[in-house]
């Protein structure tokens, strides 16, 4: 598990498993999530896996599914653009390899940036897309996790 690199490291909040159609009653401390209690179920509450299957999404999904993905070494790529920024998520998707494993992109809201690039207990906020600093995160941060499983097919 990757506790080093150049991003400084984010609190620790576990990776409790709750029922897939229960909610999340601690506050996550960085949004997107990065660690914490999350579903684990094949079915959850907003009808998709925990993990989920990765890919791209045009639905937000919620930080008890994000976080698993996450556990399981992926990288979660979001944007968040009032009014759409089909150009931003075009220059996001063209960065994730074509097979896509260990990726997700999807919206989320809230966030204090346009983009937020997450890994396990690591997060990247930008306002612009800067590929070499998305690539340097991607390869300081992918399959460092508790239970990292490279190429799995989720």
């Amino acid at each position: 598990m990757n506790t080093g690199g150049f991003i400084e490291i984010d609190v620790d909040q576990g990776r409790d498993h709750i029922p897939g159609d229960a909610p999340n009653t601690d506050a996550y401390t960085v949004v997107p999530a990065t660690s914490g209690p999350h579903w684990a179920a094949a079915t959850t509450a907003v009808g998709v896996s925990a993990p989920a299957r990765w890919g791209t999404y045009e639905q937000i999904l919620p930080n008890e599914v994000l976080v698993h993905n996450l556990e399981h070494g992926g990288i979660g790529i979001h944007y968040d653009c009032e009014g759409g920024c089909a150009e931003i998520v075009q220059a996001l998707d063209d960065i994730i390899p074509r097979n896509n494993s260990q990726f997700i992109l999807s919206p989320y809201v809230n966030m204090p940036s346009k983009i937020a690039i997450t890994a396990w207990r690591h997060h990247l906020y930008l306002d612009e897309v800067d590929e070499d600093l998305i690539r340097q995160f991607i390869d300081e941060y992918q399959d460092r996790a508790p239970e990292s499983v490279p190429e799995n097919p989720y």
